[in-house]
């Protein structure tokens, strides 16, 4: 079987913004700029679709395969066990090489604001109970 992938967490959160897509990481403030080719290999990625469905041809399926990995040892993604063969997907020719642009400048700022300490349940403006 293929592997397949999920965010790895729920901190890892995701917005598009035309065909670009940014990466945020709640925990280490990092944040990342996706490309349209990155965007595109990403959705498909956490949809849960393997490489090797991606892919029109073997060196797409390869490139979505590296850019994977490269995901991976960044900690955005992580395999799913859970999920099995999914659905079949539209498979996709790449235009250009999928790019991950890295950025840490706000970090500090990021980790510091408290909408990230609230409630689970409620969500923003509840703080979490008190843990004793």
């Amino acid at each position: 079987m293929s592997k397949r992938y999920k965010t790895a967490g729920p901190d890892i959160v995701h917005e598009k913004f035309g065909d670009d897509l940014v990466v945020l990481n709640l925990a280490s403030g990092q944040y990342f700029g996706l490309n349209t080719t990155g965007a595109t290999l990403w959705e498909a990625l956490i949809a849960g679709h393997s490489a090797a469905q991606i892919g029109a041809d073997a060196d797409t399926s390869t490139t979505a395969q590296a850019f994977a990995d490269h995901l991976q040892n960044l900690n955005l993604i992580e395999i799913d066990e859970s999920v099995a063969d999914g659905a079949a997907y539209t498979q996709i020719s790449l235009n250009e090489v999928p790019v991950i642009e890295v950025y840490d400048d706000l970090a500090d700022l990021i980790v510091a604001d408290p909408i990230h300490d609230v409630d689970a349940e409620a969500g923003w403006p509840k703080a979490p109970a008190e843990q004793s």
